[in-house]
């Protein structure tokens, strides 16, 4: 039985000093950016679910987007209520220094000097993810790589805690460190008694994420370009081309084909996790530069190509982020205010408003905050299948059929530069070819009512709601089952007031993880 840890750490004097320059760059990169950078791509979306937890604390169901959906469980427990203590900026910087001291802790133990150029580039590029505002996988993604230290150095129960941390607060953070792990494993096969113990603990992890989705289902899935596949699948070809035969890189040989087994799998099986998979895409620079310094850069010309590429893979979402945020004048709350005020004095609680998405998404803030309910909102993996009509060919008829089948009465149109979902759209509702009627035109936006439209609840005795549907939800008499596309349907046995409420009961968590709905037959009275 061998002695040695997953990664066979060494020892040297100058860790701690390279990983406090490490978590003071990062630091200081990272509040330069929040300070005089334009908001993020993903803000939009933190800045209303730390607003929700705000307002509500830890609930479960959210019914401003994307006609309901489940909120927190599914994507972050842990971010939001650390976002609400002490504010989006604050932990944005501290997390992306505490990234940076684990990563560079992990890389000196492990390869000593080797490592320098690798670390402190990767406390510059990584503080870059201010850029796109993707701060809750940078909470996760800090807990891993502390979990990968923790896993060093063999302590086992630190390794769990920091591991379970990393899954409340990114499942995707966390299925990355199992990428990680498992090509590590591989190469440190040996040592099958460390291995199992680890295994044990993720193991026991993954099953309760597994029960998480099983409780709280969702439709939905993230799109996975060929093309970003296509560019994944080339950085890891390349980096097991470049660590294959070489004796300093052998404990991450086997990382580039584990990746690149996830992100093929993450492409054929649809799912929430898509095209997300492809996040490490945000350390491809530093992990090039570690990779050719253990090789000392030989040969020169295919070192610079690879380390071309790797910058290319790595920079250009941070340009495109950045760029696209800049351009974005909606990203202010009075920007809304005329639509907000005419959608308070006439809008009924029957219908809710489509606001054609822009580029930063903060529609998907100010009208919720007013109270106003949207059919989308900024997570992209809950657009399909229900909103999947938007990304396609778009004519009249197949968007009108949308507005209706999920109670639109009113539809907003900026002048801010539009989502690519939201480009065909955008035309189609500037086209007069719809059943819309200009009620209200600023220097900025124009709001359309939608004439004839369908309220959120129709059929009368079966009452179709355009709310998609859980096993979550109760009534105070009838039944509620699930109607076609996902939404609630009503049965009402008896003429009254009927209130819906969505109620964590134990007989809802046994409909989930069985997957048998409620039967009307025996609630009829």
């Amino acid at each position: 039985m061998t002695s040695q840890t997953l990664l066979c750490p060494p020892s040297g004097r100058d860790v701690p000093r390279e990983a406090i320059l490490a978590a003071v760059t990062a630091a200081a990169v990272a509040t330069l950016l929040v300070c005089v950078g334009p908001p993020g791509t993903d803000l939009a979306a933190h800045v209303y679910q730390r607003t929700l937890f705000l307002q509500h604390g830890l609930t479960f169901w959210n019914n401003f987007w994307y006609a309901g959906r489940y909120s927190f469980v599914t994507y972050s427990l842990l971010y939001y209520p650390l976002a609400a203590l002490l504010g989006i900026n604050v932990l944005a910087v501290s997390t992306i220094a505490a990234a940076a001291l684990a990563f560079t802790v992990v890389c000196w133990r492990q390869w000593g000097s080797a490592a320098r150029w690798s670390s402190r580039v990767f406390a510059v590029t990584w503080a870059g993810t201010v850029v796109v505002a993707m701060f809750p996988f940078v909470l996760g993604a800090a807990f891993a790589l502390l979990a990968l230290w923790a896993a060093q150095g063999r302590h086992l129960r630190r390794l769990a805690v920091l591991s379970l941390l990393s899954l409340a607060a990114s499942p995707l953070a966390f299925v990355l460190l199992l990428v990680v792990l498992a090509g590590i494993g591989v190469a440190r096969r040996a040592d099958r008694r460390l291995l199992v113990r680890v295994g044990v603990i993720l193991g026991a992890l993954c099953l309760i994420e597994i029960v998480l989705l099983r409780l709280f289902p969702s439709p939905g899935y993230y799109p996975f370009a060929t093309g970003e596949l296509v560019a994944a699948l080339a950085f890891c070809a390349l980096g097991t081309a470049l660590t294959w035969r070489n004796e300093r890189t052998k404990t991450i040989r086997y990382l580039f084909p584990a990746y690149g087994a996830a992100c093929l799998a993450s492409y054929a099986i649809p799912s929430a996790l898509g095209e997300n998979i492809d996040r490490l895409r945000y350390l491809a620079i530093p992990v090039a530069v570690l990779v050719l310094s253990l090789r000392n850069w030989r040969p020169r010309a295919v070192s610079g190509l690879a380390l071309l590429l790797a910058f290319l893979w790595n920079v250009t979402p941070l340009a495109a982020s950045f760029a696209h945020a800049r351009s974005d004048p909606a990203a202010q709350a009075a920007y809304w205010t005329p639509a907000i005020r005419y959608l308070k004095a006439h809008l009924s609680p029957d219908y809710r408003v489509e606001a054609v998405d822009t580029v930063g998404h903060w529609d998907a803030v100010y009208l919720p905050e007013a109270g106003i309910p949207l059919a989308r909102g900024w997570f992209r993996q809950d657009d399909f299948p229900q909103n999947a009509v938007l990304y396609g060919r778009l004519g009249p008829h197949t968007y009108a059929s949308w507005l209706r089948r999920l109670g639109v009465g009113y539809v907003v149109l900026t002048d801010a530069p539009p989502d690519y979902s939201a480009r065909a759209e955008e035309k189609l509702v500037e086209s007069g070819r719809l059943p819309l009627r200009l009620v209200l035109r600023t220097g900025e936006l124009r709001v359309y009512a939608v004439r004839s439209p369908q309220s959120i609840i129709t059929r009368p005795g079966t009452y179709r709601l355009a709310i998609n549907a859980s096993p979550y939800w109760q009534t105070t008499s009838g039944c509620v089952t699930t109607g076609r596309g996902g939404v609630i349907l009503l049965h009402a046995h008896s003429a009254g007031t009927i209130h819906l409420s969505f109620d964590l009961s134990a007989a809802g968590a046994v409909r989930a993880i069985t997957g048998v709905s409620s039967s009307c037959a025996s609630k009829r009275t």
